[in-house]
């Protein structure tokens, strides 16, 4: 008697900021620390907040953001 056996689909992190997509440089590691790789080439990626996961089709859609400071009059 053979079987079934069920396979698992790891969706693909898709990080998006505007209509720019960036691809998943380290699947294994965490959106926050993935995303900070990208910040050794994109130095504006190394404060920015991520909003999702989002599932569209097979791909998981982080949008990311720029940190916004809270400013109090001083």
């Amino acid at each position: 008697m053979e079987h079934n056996k069920a396979t698992v689909i790891r969706p693909v992190r898709i990080f998006k900021m505007g209509a720019v997509r960036l691809a998943d440089p380290a699947p294994d590691l965490s959106p926050e620390e993935a995303i900070q790789l990208y910040a050794a080439s994109y130095p504006h990626l190394a404060h920015v907040e991520l909003n999702g996961p989002e599932l569209i089709g097979e791909e998981l859609h982080y949008a990311i953001k720029p940190y916004q400071e809270v400013k109090t009059k001083g």
